[in-house]
């Protein structure tokens, strides 16, 4: 049993190492000196952490969007978005109108207290 352990984790180090040499010899990375390769790598890091993190946060709402507007266009209904997907705002409780509507109650509210200050003086 142990053997079949071992045969994985070096079937493992095998592939990782051969990933590891597909990579620098198809972007050409084994002519870069140190720090070339750490600035390229960092680059290329980046910019895969940013398109994985768009996608994660604007991907879903994206496809909702699309399939709203496709059934729509078959069926002539919007209820499609409201029943069967939750809105991308509402996902840490408030939506977005709530929170701006409790921020221009509390403006007004302000607004007039002061407006009573002003002309009571």
């Amino acid at each position: 049993m142990l053997d079949f352990f071992l045969w994985i984790a070096s079937a493992l180090v095998r592939w990782i190492r051969l990933k590891h040499y597909q990579y620098e010899v198809t972007f050409a990375v084994y002519m870069l000196t140190p720090t070339e390769k750490f600035i390229f790598n960092s680059i290329i890091l980046t910019t895969v952490t940013m398109i994985v993190t768009g996608a994660y946060i604007y991907l879903p709402n994206h496809i909702r969007t699309v399939c709203g507007h496709m059934y729509y266009y078959l069926v002539g209904d919007r209820t499609f978005l409201s029943s069967n997907f939750p809105s991308i705002t509402s996902v840490f409780g408030e939506t977005a109108t709530q929170k701006l509507g409790v921020i221009y109650e509390t403006a007004k509210n302000t607004a007039a207290t002061t407006t009573e200050s002003i002309a009571e003086l």
